[in-house]
């Protein structure tokens, strides 16, 4: 099994997880005292499916394209380490928290530009750095973030397209059918 593949499963099963977690929590107001640790592993799993992304050269050469996949995976490795560094040290984990995430959607928004020029068939980097920007960053900072029961609705979406990200690059790229050709 090759390292886009191995990455794809794990980001998959972890994402999985997290979106019965994040709902789970949004239904009931769980609050787990070592939440920030299952939240930090939840983070890396979304980081294997950039690694995933990465590896399966969706992106080419493209300079952008990696430039991209590399600040999404910079943004996710600050939101592991913002979710370890915030019980202990709030005032850094807030600082990181807010950084973190526009890396990431900046990151993906970039990368799915290229990919999209290149004519693939996938929309969700796009759509996943797009949500990010867009609906998780402003829901965070107008609900205050998880316990609230909104955060964490939106967290689950988000880990939904995380889970669809990791899924896209397990399944092959749909190829063109050649023309039909009627002799007659």
């Amino acid at each position: 099994m090759n390292t886009t593949r191995v990455s794809a499963l794990s980001a998959s099963a972890v994402t999985a997880v997290a979106v019965v977690y994040a709902l789970a929590c949004a239904a009931s107001g769980w609050d787990p005292s070592l939440g920030w640790l299952l939240q930090a592993a939840i983070h890396l799993g979304e980081l294997a499916a950039v690694a995933a992304l990465a590896w399966s050269g969706a992106v080419g050469g493209s300079r952008p394209g990696r430039a991209g996949l590399a600040l999404a995976v910079a943004g996710q490795l600050l939101m592991a380490v913002a979710e370890v560094v915030y019980p202990h040290a709030h005032n850094l984990g807030d600082a990181l928290f807010s950084v973190a995430p526009l890396l990431t959607g900046a990151g993906l928004i970039t990368a799915g530009i290229v990919i999209r020029r290149r004519r693939r068939s996938s929309w969700l980097p796009l759509v996943l750095g797009l949500y990010t920007v867009i609906v998780l960053i402003p829901v965070m900072i107008g609900s205050g973030g998880p316990p609230s029961s909104a955060a964490l609705t939106t967290i689950a979406g988000w880990d939904v397209l995380w889970l669809s990200l990791a899924a896209s690059v397990l399944s092959p790229a749909p190829r063109p059918r050649p023309a039909k050709v009627t002799v007659e």
